[in-house]
């Protein structure tokens, strides 16, 4: 079954904690769709947005809920990204004008459908950052299609990713300060984060975690 799913802006280290988990606890993986279709959206789309959006969106909301259906197949599978955080992507379109009213209201319909039948996860973990540290993370990897985008998108895309993830916390949810922990290269940090998800698998909550360590959700959205 769906396990866990792994929210965050672009950059944030959805796909780093993924496979930590696969490596460390022997879970499978399912991570961002990244064929040769994929591929050519995202160029076309990061050329011409107005002409490429609803096309790319359409294309990738079919294919995570493919994925969800095959995650759920799966006896413990954990996820890099879910269809909230493609919708994310989707408003921010909008309020940009990439996506014309018709058109958000056409995704918005199979958005719709697709989520009522689509499997929820035991625990989201989201990787809240900086649009500063995700910045810094896209630069390291040097995709070409991410270097050339210009800085203020990614503030936006922050903006509404905590938008979204913090409009109405519920459910089990994990909230890491991927400011503050990096997983990726400090051992104690990344235990850090792996005891958090345990804990958090085992009683269902709102909880976040921080270098201070792990407590439940009280303002702390507003103090960072």
């Amino acid at each position: 079954m769906l396990e866990i799913v792994v929210e965050g802006t672009v950059g944030a280290g959805k796909t780093a904690l993924v496979e930590i988990l696969e490596r460390e606890w022997g879970v499978r993986g399912f991570y961002e769709m990244n064929d040769k279709i994929a591929d050519q959206l995202l160029e076309r789309y990061y050329a011409d947005r107005h002409r490429w959006c609803l096309t790319m969106e359409l294309y990738f909301l079919h294919k995570r809920f493919l994925q969800l259906q095959q995650a759920n197949r799966i006896e413990r599978a954990v996820m890099d990204r879910s269809m909230l955080g493609d919708f994310v992507f989707v408003r921010m379109q909008k309020r940009l004008g990439f996506l014309q009213p018709v058109e958000y209201t056409v995704y918005e319909q199979f958005y719709g459908t697709m989520s009522k039948i689509s499997p929820q996860p035991k625990l989201l973990v989201y990787i809240k950052c900086s649009a500063e540290t995700a910045m810094k993370r896209i630069r390291k990897r040097g995709r070409p299609y991410e270097m050339n985008v210009e800085e203020e998108y990614w503030h936006q895309l922050v903006k509404f990713y905590d938008e979204t993830f913090f409009a109405d916390v519920k459910g089990n949810v994990l909230i890491v300060d991927g400011d503050e922990l990096d997983f990726v290269e400090n051992e104690r940090h990344r235990s850090l984060v792996l005891e958090a998800i345990q804990e958090s698998l085992r009683t269902e909550a709102v909880r976040c975690l921080d270098s201070q360590g792990l407590r439940t959700l009280e303002n702390w959205y507003n103090k960072v």
